[in-house]
């Protein structure tokens, strides 16, 4: 995970407690070493837990290097007396030292000890239940099913406030790609059945993984759920977004002899996904398809053909309205870069004396900055702007929107200004955090500093949590650390929810700063704080301190 990077981190600050890193390895992590000067070291550093951040990474490295030392030899028992000489101390325990003994604990097939440890950590720390959970997911019973997870669970906590359907769908919400494809590959290890909305909610977290969520589908067919049409929907979607148009009609196919309803949403997808692959022949012909007026208006089949799309077997004639019809094919056109058929395809729906939608227009703006065009963008946008069939503030959205990504800045703010002088678009938060992106991209800190403030002090949209991130991420990426931690005292005090990425970032930035303390007070507040129960922060955090690889990269710097 990305946030192993937080605890390598640290090394940048080695020097701090390096001489007891390599007296301990000396003396502990070479099997060899049984001097009875070295069980004295062993024995003086298990005396208490210690209440220094140095120290407690002492303590923590003490404990990991006893691991390396058992998972050589199991059976020393010199060693594992130490290591249950630190664990007396659990009750002392903070939350980083918790996890760091739990992963050690577990990677040593020392379970029960694991367990103690994690009891402590949920009752005597007040962590978070689905943390907890995680916890025997990813440790306790990291290779197992979901069915082991659940019996562990059921044996440390009584199965209380969590179970395996509600983690599933915590998980969905909350976690990253990774997380969602790891829960969803022991779900379909075979477990018992999950809740319905489980699976529904793994359907739809798998954005762009198509396959795996066809397999979902599977696996909750299998279980004896009912796949309704918002669920082949969603996957249907996830294919024509990858372009595999060969699954997407498999899923159209199940549709349609399962009685789904095949509506405008299933047709444009197609589209779109035809256009995104290249097939523009067949895209004009289900285009062409779509306009005929004068045929049947029932999309039903009687039977379907094999090797032939199922789209073009469909009574698809008089379905869509005419006007959507342009716009489906206008927009796949544009998302496919192929301006020269959308221009004149647009100019065929302008005569139709027809307004098409705002995204048509935007679409057509989008693709031209894509393609290098932007003068060609903003002439289409002023003209467009003078007719006043649109709102011009809407078309100025893409405009600014598209000049940001092409670090245009200066032009993105002077249209903004113009508008916001007019009494428009300020209030767009998302168009706001774009342009303080781009003045973050452009290195005007100063401008982006004050754009923020104008944002917090109400003449601009109000910030939300994608500002305070580019505001952190910002201030650490030029150096003006003091500010980026402001900000995030900032977020802690009005109790704005802590993800993953500004943790990152700022807990990596105290490091590479040499402030080891800070950043340790960080790691442990946010496992006992509330944002732990927001985002369940420092089940992410867990792969921000894989404490054996850190050891085994510490003891290689210091040779």
């Amino acid at each position: 995970m990305k946030l192993a990077a937080c605890a390598l981190s640290l090394l940048h600050c080695r020097r701090i407690f390096r001489p007891s890193f390599s007296l301990f390895f000396s003396s502990i992590c070479s099997p060899q070493s049984q001097s009875p000067h070295n069980h004295h070291c062993i024995t003086e550093t298990s005396q208490s837990y210690p209440q220094s951040t140095n120290n407690k990474l002492n303590f923590i490295s003490h404990f990991l290097c006893l691991t390396k030392t058992l998972t050589q030899n199991p059976k020393d028992i010199n060693a594992l007396a130490h290591l249950d000489s630190l664990l007396t101390h659990i009750q002392s325990f903070d939350s980083v030292t918790s996890v760091a003994a739990i992963d050690a604990l577990c990677h040593l097939k020392k379970l029960n000890r694991a367990k103690s440890v994690l009891l402590h950590l949920k009752d005597n720390l007040k962590g978070s239940p689905y943390f907890a959970f995680s916890m025997v997911f990813d440790c306790l019973v990291k290779d197992g099913k979901l069915d082991d997870v659940e019996i562990q669970w059921g044996e440390i906590f009584g199965g209380c406030g969590v179970n395996l359907s509600d983690y599933v769908i915590h998980v969905c919400k909350w976690g990253d790609l990774e997380e969602i494809k790891r829960v969803c590959e022991r779900v379909l290890m075979g477990s018992r059945v999950l809740g319905r909305q489980s699976y529904l909610a793994l359907i739809g977290a798998l954005y762009d993984e198509g396959l795996m969520a066809k397999s979902v589908v599977h696996e909750m067919y299998c279980k004896g759920f009912r796949v309704d049409d918002v669920t082949y929907i969603v996957t249907f979607q996830c294919f024509c977004r990858n372009g595999d148009l060969d699954e997407a009609d498999w899923v159209i196919r199940k549709m349609v002899k399962s009685g789904s309803h095949i509506d405008v949403c299933i047709y444009g997808s197609f589209m779109h996904a035809l256009c995104k692959a290249g097939k523009l022949r067949e895209a004009n012909k289900l285009f062409s398809k779509l306009m005929k007026r004068d045929c049947f208006r029932d999309s039903t089949i009687k039977s379907l053909k094999e090797g032939r799309r199922v789209v073009f077997q469909l009574k698809c004639e008089g379905v869509v309205p005419e006007m959507m019809a342009y716009e489906i094919y206008f927009r796949s056109l544009c998302s496919a870069s192929k301006l020269d058929d959308a221009e004149m395809l647009l100019k065929k729906m302008m005569k139709k004396r027809a307004v098409p939608q705002v995204c048509v227009y935007g679409s057509f703006i989008k693709a031209l900055f894509r393609v290098g065009r932007e003068e060609d963008a903003t002439k289409f946008f002023n003209v467009e702007r003078k007719k006043r069939l649109m709102p011009p503030d809407e078309l100025a959205k893409f405009v600014i929107m598209e000049l940001c990504q092409k670090g245009r800045i200066d032009d993105a703010m002077r249209t903004f200004n113009e508008f916001v002088v007019m009494g428009t678009l300020c209030n767009c938060v998302n168009l706001c955090n774009c342009l303080l992106g781009g003045l973050w991209s452009s290195g005007k800190s100063t401008e982006a500093e004050e754009y923020f403030n104008r944002m917090k002090h109400g003449s601009l949209a109000p910030p939300n949590l994608q500002t305070y991130r580019l505001m952190i991420c910002g201030f650490c990426d030029h150096g003006n650390f003091t500010k980026a931690l402001d900000v995030f005292e900032e977020m802690l005090a009005k109790n704005i929810p802590i993800e993953r990425s500004i943790c990152e970032t700022v807990i990596s930035s105290l490091c590479k700063h040499g402030m080891v303390g800070d950043a340790y007070k960080y790691l442990n507040d946010m496992t006992r704080t509330s944002y732990m129960e927001q985002e369940d922060l420092f089940g992410k955090l867990v792969g921000c301190y894989k404490p054996l690889a850190f050891m085994s990269r510490l003891v290689c710097l210091q040779d």
